[in-house]
């Protein structure tokens, strides 16, 4: 669930930040930086692990005192494998299917599909129900899936989505209701309706010994 991902990365590092010890300093910028957030084909970066190599610091005189420098280091990923059983709560629940909150991740979808066999959607009560049979008696008991209710479920595969820049999907949308094509446009939504089954290398997992603490964290 949890990996350990290297990267490199440019960080400014602010005068403000200029009493704290070099690594500290350059470790909240990189927090600030990734945090919540999710690189694509990589995973919801949560929190800076360690900081691997931080190269020399370059002061432009343009800037206000800060200074830029190049850094090397590892971040704790959340990213589940295919076939991981995992534990969450019911979001919301529709006619589609159900959506799962891990409480700092809640963009699980679970569709009508991947439902159990002979579970159906209940209008009156918008939840859905599994229809439960006893193997000893052959008694069925219907068992509502309602919202806030813990669930186990088993991950069937990971779809990133390549989001286009602000600009390009703003000019789009303007074009789409002119009904004309826009600059970009093709290549805007051809990135926006991309969805893959990225099958990159594997990260380096998390060593038992570890202490890592991943609770304050939450997608925003």
């Amino acid at each position: 669930m949890f990996f350990l991902v290297t990267q490199s990365s440019k960080v400014r590092v602010h005068p403000r930040q200029l009493s704290k010890p070099r690594a500290a300093a350059v470790a909240d910028e990189l927090n600030r930086k990734y945090a919540n957030r999710i690189l694509h084909n990589v995973g919801l970066c949560i929190r800076v692990f360690d900081i691997l190599d931080v190269g020399d610091g370059l002061v432009h005189a343009c800037l206000d005192g800060s200074y830029m420098t190049d850094v090397k280091f590892r971040m704790i990923v959340f990213r589940p494998f295919v076939g991981e059983i995992l534990t969450g709560k019911v979001a919301s629940s529709s006619v589609e299917g159900l959506r799962v909150s891990l409480d700092f991740f809640d963009d699980i979808i679970i569709p009508q599909p991947a439902m159990k066999p002979g579970c159906y959607f209940d209008k009156s009560t918008g939840a859905w129900v599994w229809p439960y049979t006893d193997d000893d008696t052959g008694d069925v008991t219907p068992l509502e899936i309602a919202k806030g209710e813990a669930i186990r479920f088993r991950v069937e595969g990971e779809t990133f989505v390549d989001v286009p820049p602000p600009s390009l999907a703003a000019a789009a949308a303007t074009a789409a209701a002119a009904g004309q094509p826009a600059a970009g446009a093709g290549a805007a939504s051809a990135a926006a309706a991309a969805a893959a089954q990225p099958q990159p290398p594997p990260p380096q997992p998390l060593a038992p010994g570890d202490d890592v603490d991943v609770a304050p964290y939450s997608i925003t």
